[in-house]
């Protein structure tokens, strides 16, 4: 079995509302004495005497299969996008730790390194370099990106002239055709109108098939039975459930007060 993330008691914390520095400057001095032997005293669970700390995520242990699809859900605040922010390296874990085997391509915030002024193909170029593509795979992929996100009579058009929908499509494109083995997706299908919520899920399931790995977070569980071969369910930063998709499905339903629906075959 060829395993492309493995994740061990994954765990990540912050401090809400800090305001650790104010006061006197003897108190700041106080404070870094003071902080070394607070540090080490609380080795443990540093989180548990720190004012305003909370866990984000605690916990966490899975691994995914290369070429798998793993649905992330859960509901908001639930660590979701701490989770997936982590595996795409764009934040640390505070404990355990995440191996990934390959190059990872994360689609978080469609539309990303867009800039208005510019046109549909002067940001393609942008936006794919900044999210990790080279200007070659970049050149290599954008009359399949231009294809793919239907703006083609527009696409020397400033994108501050697109509407929404077209905005976002051609962002999305862009994301998509990123060339790398573990993709990590974040609600990405709420673009578009319904055809093309359709054609993104059939992108990613290609990308599947394509010996990609993806791990698929979103609140449509339409999406998640269609995409996923696996799941984890997410509740205060903690692991309530993981592994088949319809028993993750129908715990995150009973969780969200929602009558379970059949499951399609």
């Amino acid at each position: 079995m060829d395993i492309a993330v493995s994740v061990s008691g994954l765990g990540k914390w912050y401090v809400v509302n800090e305001n650790r520095y104010r006061g006197t400057l003897s108190d700041v001095i106080g404070h870094w004495i003071k902080a070394p032997f607070q540090r080490a005293r609380a080795a443990p669970d540093a989180a548990s005497i720190i004012p305003n700390a909370i866990w984000a995520l605690r916990e966490i242990s899975f691994e995914i299969e290369t070429g798998k699809v793993m649905g992330v859900i859960g509901h908001n605040g639930s660590g979701k996008s701490t989770l997936l922010r982590i595996l795409a390296r764009i934040t640390t874990p505070t404990e355990g730790h995440a191996t990934l085997r390959g190059r990872v391509g994360a689609l978080l915030e469609v539309g990303t390194g867009f800039h208005p002024d510019l046109s549909g193909r002067e940001n393609i170029m942008l936006s794919g370099t900044m999210i990790g593509m080279t200007p070659q795979e970049v050149r290599k992929h954008e009359d399949e990106i231009i294809a793919f996100s239907e703006v083609g009579d527009f696409i020397d058009t400033p994108v501050k002239h697109y509407s929404s929908g077209m905005f976002m499509r051609l962002a999305f494109a862009v994301a998509a055709h990123l060339e790398a083995e573990i993709m990590v997706v974040d609600e990405v299908l709420a673009v578009g109108d319904e055809a093309f919520q359709r054609k993104c899920k059939l992108k990613i399931r290609e990308t599947a098939l394509a010996g990609r790995t993806v791990l698929f977070a979103s609140h449509d569980m339409g999406s998640i039975r269609d995409i996923c071969q696996s799941c984890l369910v997410l509740d205060h930063g903690k692991a309530v459930r993981q592994g088949d998709v319809n028993e993750c499905v129908r715990t995150y339903n009973e969780m969200c007060g929602v009558m379970e629906t059949e499951p399609k075959p």
